[in-house]
């Protein structure tokens, strides 16, 4: 036995000095955790709010530096690095669009959370299309798979408004948005989808100075202000109140042909499904601009493929037990985008996904799904590298006072770093904080 573990000792000796980097990683030396501690722990910004921190070498396994990582925070959109980790590993290179069954003289159709259908953010889902314009049955459209909610758990009612909180849906169409526009020389309006000029309305009571088309929360009318026909120009896009009789409406003006609801229970499950390859664009729109409604679409289609059914709460809870498997935190996750403020992770438990990411799927692939420092989505205008190279590829995550950074970055020697960062209960901007960030991370790139 003593001369076994010799040899094994022998071996790690020699493989720390040949491979230092690339076998085993490299540990901060003492200068380098001197200049971590100053960079960090002595920074006056980051001293006034809670934070957490984590640096760790994939390559090696190695822990390089944290602060209080096993803590929890709000992660906001950091929320959607796990959403991403799903959504590969459920759907793979395919998005299930919609599914059908015979009834009688109709085929009777289901949505499957698919995001793109006539999304002006896309090509046209040419598979659905095709299917639903040339089928030769009656058109019936059922939701009855459909066991969610409209918002997540924990979301903000009174945002309902606003295009950054989508209602969610089994069967999404133009993104569940209304888009507004003004034609300023002719002063006529314009909507995508045409279905919503008939709801549009003028307000003589809203005397609010800016530009505004709003609606009561439940109703289908969109009433616009004096302040719209004064503008040189109006572009306003907005939620609609999602229902399964208003998407058979959408359906049969876009479709030209008679789509209707179905009430009666769908008595058979001899469904067929039709898909469409998933296209990392779509995976980097989402990403990259922090794209909530896409979010929580493509948790609904990991619930859909695997079940039948969209329940953001059994494809979450599926997650954590077959797919991210033991963490070292735990956590608690209940939405598809982070808007919800019950989330709680640690960094360290971010940093573990990050790392199934990075050790399962090709850098180059994952570095275009995930913003980069200076070039684009939320870090476009920060963390940009020597000579318009990207060194940080990395999500970001904000909500009132809490701003998070999670992802990865490349340094100087080649190697690739595994961060994460969460502040969280600051007062004012989170400019202040992206300055310090930028600088620490800038520190990492040129020293280690």
């Amino acid at each position: 036995m003593l001369y076994k573990f010799t040899k094994i000792t022998t071996f790690l000796l020699l493989c720390t000095l040949y491979f230092p980097h690339n076998l085993f990683g490299q540990a901060l030396n003492s200068p380098q955790q001197v200049a971590m501690d100053k960079l960090l722990l002595q920074s006056p910004i980051f001293a006034r709010h809670f934070y957490g921190f984590m640096l760790y070498d994939p390559n090696g396994k190695l822990t390089l530096f944290q602060k209080d990582a096993d803590k929890f925070f709000t992660p906001a959109s950091n929320t959607k690095i796990f959403s991403l980790y799903t959504t590969l590993k459920v759907l793979k290179d395919s998005l299930p669009v919609l599914r059908y069954t015979q009834e009688g003289e109709f085929t009777v159709f289901q949505g499957m959370g698919n995001p793109m259908f006539l999304n002006p953010l896309f090509p046209q889902d040419s598979v659905a299309w095709k299917f639903l314009s040339q089928e030769k049955r009656h058109l019936a459209f059922s939701a009855s798979n459909y066991k969610d909610n409209r918002f997540g758990s924990g979301w903000a009612w009174d945002d309902f408004r606003d295009d950054y909180q989508t209602e969610k849906a089994s069967f999404p169409i133009y993104g569940n948005l209304v888009r507004f526009r003004l034609d300023s020389s002719s002063k006529k309006w314009r909507t995508q989808p045409n279905y919503f000029l008939s709801t549009l309305e003028y307000d003589p009571l809203n005397t609010s100075g800016k530009p505004e088309i709003l609606r009561e929360e439940h109703d289908g009318h969109y009433l616009y202000n004096a302040a719209c026909l004064r503008a040189a120009k109006v572009n306003i896009t907005t939620p609609f109140r999602y229902t399964a009789h208003l998407a058979s409406e959408l359906l049969t003006d876009t479709l030209k042909r008679k789509v209707q609801v179905w009430n009666p229970p769908v008595l058979t499950n001899n469904w067929r499904t039709l898909s469409t390859p998933l296209p990392d664009t779509l995976l980097s729109l989402f990403m990259q601009e922090s794209d909530n409604y896409i979010a929580e679409q493509l948790l609904l289609s990991c619930s859909a493929k695997l079940y039948g059914e969209l329940d953001i709460n059994r494809i979450i809870e599926y997650a954590q037990r077959s797919i991210l498997g033991s963490n070292p935190d735990g956590m608690v996750w209940v939405d598809g985008s982070g808007l919800s403020r019950y989330n709680l992770f640690s960094p360290r438990t971010i940093v573990s996904v990050l790392e199934k990411l990075y050790l399962e799927y090709p850098s180059e692939r994952l570095f275009k799904i995930f913003p980069a420092g200076g070039v684009s989505g939320t870090i476009q205008d920060w963390y940009g590298g020597k000579d318009g190279k990207p060194y940080v590829f990395a999500k970001t995550g904000t909500l009132s006072n809490n701003h998070c950074l999670s992802g990865y970055v490349r340094t100087n020697k080649g190697r690739v770093l595994i961060f994460s960062f969460m502040h969280n209960h600051y007062l004012g901007s989170a400019t202040p904080i992206r300055k310090e960030m930028q600088k620490i991370l800038e520190w990492v790139r040129d020293n280690l």
